[in-house]
Formats: structure tokens, C-alpha cells, sequence
């Protein structure tokens, strides 16, 4: 074992050990990297190159799409939706929202991983842990700005263009997101650190200084009080997610981005039958993942809201879109027993169900979640006058095409061989990825398309029954072919 490795990591995230002098250290720094790559000065070519291209796609698809979507909704709806305080709540609700998913995502894999090699022989020896691991900070930070420095160019040069409004917009829309880029990126290295360091209960009270906001965006004490184990956790968990993903194994993707069960490890199930015990079983898994619970409510609730507004006559069809699409997510949050059964098909049931059954059962606590949301939302829409009552039923009875794509995308399966052919192998792995989440989306659209239709609305509901029973015939479909595929 080295002496470095040897000494004891401070609690506060500083060194016990005065910090030796910067220079030195960028010396030091410098010649190990002239030892492993073979060149004194290591360039930044590829991050170059990727702004490089991030730029020309801004503005080559992005301008484009962004002023055809501005033109394609009716911009006196816009006026009439996105002005004002509406305007800034929905705007202040993404922020938050985008900020949230940002911790969540470097508590996962945050901005600065290293490789393992350069963590277990550069960043483990006794040279000052931020100059080791600012470069990795450095990328990330580049890429939020520049990130939100081109949606906000994007979504300005688009309103601008479409007439929408003024080309004066484009300075404020370039500064937040600006400003937006710089707060994500801030949150997603305040995720890393806040998973990272050990909360020191008796020197502090219980709050680890480094776990506030008084360290938000400084770069030096919070990459100081990043612990090599930590690190290396995540260095390895990001080779994972990456095999997995491009691998197709999604069980593997899962099990390493699950956060560990804490609580409710007590208490147990109680025998109520076969399916009632699985659906009892769901039910406590939620309790168990009280964040998964939360956040699908949230998106759940969102949709449902978008879902019964777009049913009026007049709201743009993207609407219903957005929101078919951010119920997918919210749903799927509860399904975690389906994508279970999904991952071990074919074995042998332990409870006497047939898989259909079973899958079935795993239904049940969606729905009802997502019926309850639905009715307490669009309920109290309905008395401020926001909705009107077909666009609460409409917003139930869409339940069906969003089971109907969770239950593809649980039994997918292995991904198909054009994934892994030369030169089609990302197209086909994103097709394969997003045939569940695109399905529903379409039928839901289309059919609310023919709902606000003065010609179609007629035909909307049945137009909906059949759509819906498609795609859960579909789902169970996938059920049974899994399931004998296993079981040959």
C-alpha cells in the first residue's frame, strides 16, 4: 500500500496536510500525463470538436425544427398560455424540475469521473485533488454553458423567426441559458458531491459542510471533497451503463441507476391469494421507493392536466404530445414489478400465475395511481373552469395506451441484430429503445387530434377503444413470445 493510500481522507473534504503549491503540483500533473500519453502537452481537440459540432447541428436542425414547431402552434394560444405569470411558473417549475434531475443524475454519474487507470495512479497520489480533477470539472461546466448558450440561441432564433415575437428576444434568451446552463451544471457536481461525502454527525451536528449550498459552484473546496471510493464507484458504474445501453441489457442499466431500498425493510408481505399478494407486493415496493412514488405522481398528475386540456378545441396537438409523453415516464415509474417479470421471464412462477396473468396484475397499481392522480387534478381543474368534463374522462380512459406501451417496453427482449450491424447500429438501438415510448404517443395524439376535429369528433372515442386494445394486445403479445423464447 502507498503512503497516500495509506492516510486517512479528512472529513471536512480538505487535506490535514497543508495544500502544497499549486505550481508544483501542475508540474507534477503534467509530466504524469507526458508519461501516459506520451506527450508533454495534452490538447482539449475532442471537446473542441464536439462544440464544433454541437454548434453546426444548432444550427443546421435545431433553428429549423424550433421555428417550424412556433409556426405549427397557433401562436394567440401561446399569447394566451405562455405569457405573463403563466409564462414564469412553467418556466420556473422546468428549472426546478431540470435542477432536481441534475442531482439525481450526479448522484448516478456526475461531471468529473475519471478513468479508473488515472484514479487509481494519478488522482491517488499526494498532488492536490483539485488540479488533478478540475479538467473533468472543466468539461462539464463547458459543456452546460454551451449546452444552454445554444437552447436558448435555438428556442429565441425560432420565436424570432416564426414571428412570434421580436428579434430582441434573442439577447435574453441567450443570458438564461446561459444562466440555466451554469445552474445545471452547478447541480449536477453538487449531486456528486452530496452522494460522495460522509456525513460527520459528531463534529457537525449532523450536516457535513460540504453537503449545503454554501458550496455551489465552487469548484475548489467541492472537488477536495471528493473521495477516491466514491470515484471509483462511479468510474466503474459509468463503463456499466455504458455496456449495457449499447449492449441492449437494460436490466444491468437498471440495477446499477437504482438507489438502494432504506425503508419499510421490516415490514412484509401477508398472504391474500395469488394475485392479491402481487398486487400487494407492487404496492410495497412503492412504499419502499418513496422518491419513484412522488415523481411519478408529479408527472402523472402534469399529464393528466395536459391530456384533459388538450381535449378542447383549439389547444395545439403537441400539447397532448408533451403530454403523452411525460405521462409514459410518470407511469413507468410505477411499474417497476412489470419490468421485473420482464427481466426473469421464463423461470418458473413461484405464486402458480401464468405469465399473462401475472402481467396483468402488475397492471393494477398503475392504473389505480394513475386514476386517483387523474381524478384529483383534472377534480379540481374542473371546478376553477380550466377543463371541462369529457376532458377528464378523456384523460382516464388514455390509461390504456400508456399500459399498453409499459408493457411493450418490459418485455421487449433482446434487442434485434441490426443493432450490432456496422453503420446502423445507433439508429437501430435508438428505434428499438424508443418503439414503446412512441406508440402510445402516436395513438394519443392522433385519436385527441380527431377529438377537437369538427368532422372526426364523433369517431375520437371509438377511435381510442381500438387504438388502446391494440397496444395492450400488442404488449401481451410480447408477454407470451418472451416467455416461450425463455422457456425453449
Amino acid at each position: 500500500m502507498s503512503a497516500a493510500e495509506s492516510l486517512p481522507e479528512p472529513l471536512t473534504g480538505v487535506p490535514a496536510e497543508p495544500v502544497p503549491d499549486a505550481a508544483t503540483d501542475r508540474r507534477r500533473l503534467a509530466a504524469a500525463r507526458g508519461v501516459i500519453t506520451g506527450e508533454q502537452h495534452q490538447g482539449e481537440g475532442n471537446a473542441v470538436y464536439v462544440v464544433y459540432v454541437a454548434v453546426i447541428a444548432a444550427g443546421a436542425y435545431g433553428v429549423p425544427a424550433s421555428q417550424s414547431l412556433f409556426r405549427f402552434l397557433d401562436p394567440q394560444w401561446m399569447a394566451d398560455h405562455l405569457s405573463g405569470a403563466r409564462g414564469l411558473v412553467a418556466g420556473a417549475v422546468l428549472v426546478v424540475a431540470l435542477l432536481a434531475l441534475a442531482v439525481r443524475a450526479g448522484a448516478v454519474r456526475g461531471p468529473v469521473v475519471p478513468e479508473l487507470p488515472y484514479l487509481d495512479h494519478v488522482a491517488a497520489s499526494p498532488l492536490d485533488r483539485y488540479v488533478v480533477l478540475r479538467r473533468w470539472w472543466r468539461l462539464g461546466l463547458t459543456g452546460g454553458l454551451v449546452g444552454g448558450l445554444l437552447t436558448g440561441l435555438v428556442v429565441g432564433a425560432g420565436l424570432a423567426i416564426a414571428q412570434v415575437t421580436g428579434p430582441v428576444v434573442l439577447l435574453p434568451a441567450v443570458a438564461l441559458g446561459l444562466l440555466v446552463g451554469l445552474l445545471v451544471a452547478g447541480a449536477w457536481l453538487h449531486g456528486q458531491v452530496h452522494a460522495a461525502v460522509t456525513v460527520d454527525r459528531g463534529r457537525h451536528g449532523g450536516v457535513h459542510p460540504l453537503t449545503g449550498l454554501g458550496v455551489f459552484l465552487r469548484a475548489r473546496p467541492a472537488l477536495r471533497g471528493l473521495r477516491l471510493p466514491a470515484l471509483r464507484a462511479q468510474a466503474a458504474r459509468s463503463v456499466t451503463i455504458g455496456g449495457g445501453v449499447l449492449a441492449g441489457d437494460l436490466r444491468a442499466v437498471r440495477l446499477e441507476v437504482a438507489s438502494p431500498t432504506t425503508r419499510a425493510r421490516r415490514t412484509r408481505l401477508r398472504a391474500h391469494g395469488p394475485v392479491l399478494t402481487l398486487v400487494s407486493r407492487d404496492a410495497l415496493g412503492l412504499r419502499r421507493a418513496p422518491g419513484t412514488l412522488v415523481t411519478g405522481l408529479l408527472l402523472s398528475g402534469a399529464a393528466a392536466y395536459g391530456l384533459a386540456h388538450a381535449a378542447t378545441p383549439g389547444v395545439p396537438s403537441v400539447v397532448a404530445l408533451a403530454a403523452l409523453l411525460v405521462g409514459y415516464l410518470g407511469v413507468g415509474q410505477w411499474c417497476e414489478g412489470l419490468r421485473m417479470q420482464g427481466d426473469n421471464a421464463g423461470t418458473p412462477p413461484l405464486i402458480g400465475l401464468s405469465a399473462r396473468t401475472e402481467a396483468v396484475g402488475h397492471l393494477v397499481v398503475p392504473t389505480a395511481l394513475y386514476a386517483l392522480t387523474t381524478l384529483l387534478v383534472d377534480g379540481a381543474a374542473l371546478r376553477q373552469g380550466g377543463v371541462s368534463t369529457l376532458g377528464v374522462a378523456w384523460a382516464l380512459v388514455m390509461v390504456a395506451p400508456l399500459l399498453g406501451g409499459q408493457l411493450m417496453a418490459a418485455f421487449r427482449g433482446l434487442p434485434p441484430a441490426a443493432v450490432f450491424a456496422p453503420g446502423r447500429g445507433i439508429g437501430s438501438t435508438a428505434l428499438w429503445y424508443a418503439v414503446p415510448l412512441l406508440a402510445p404517443a402516436v395513438v394519443g395524439t392522433a385519436v385527441t387530434a380527431m377529438l377537437t376535429s369538427t368532422v372526426l369528433g364523433a369517431q375520437a372515442p371509438l377511435a381510442l377503444v381500438i387504438g388502446g386494445y391494440l397496444l395492450v394486445t400488442w404488449g401481451l403479445r410480447r408477454v407470451r413470445l418472451l416467455t416461450d423464447a425463455h422457456r425453449g
